[in-house]
């Protein structure tokens, strides 16, 4: 992103009532801001994590690598859907469909057990 167009998605931001910090982005060095929702952003990048010590940087990296993982499963259920309509017998891309559901239940039961310890 240009740096007018980063300007102009700052001067957006504080329209609509976020908070321009004291810090900035570690990738372009623009000020971060504090949303309503609480939510950190750079103007440039989008959500930004904000971590006081190591052990926030691990869970924070955790969380955003299992994210990762469930969209390449998503993205290979999709492909084995496309798969499905195209042939609906095809019992290969039937138990593949059942190995994606299964492997995004246990990520997305993983990212919940994550968020829980990052509440407490």
């Amino acid at each position: 992103m240009s740096d007018d167009a980063g300007i102009k998605k700052a001067a957006s931001l504080l329209k609509q009532g976020a908070v321009m910090l004291d810090i900035s982005c570690p990738i372009c060095h623009m000020p971060l801001f504090k949303l309503k929702s609480g939510e950190i952003v750079c103007p440039n990048h989008g959500k930004v994590y904000v971590v006081k010590n190591e052990e926030e940087e691990a869970k924070v990296k955790r969380e955003v690598s299992l994210q990762g993982v469930e969209e390449t499963l998503l993205d290979g259920l999709f492909a084995v859907a496309k798969k499905i309509k195209e042939d609906p017998s095809d019992e290969e891309s039937l138990k593949q469909v059942i190995y994606y559901l299964d492997a995004l239940d246990r990520v997305e039961k993983l990212i919940k057990e994550l968020k829980g310890q990052q509440s407490q």
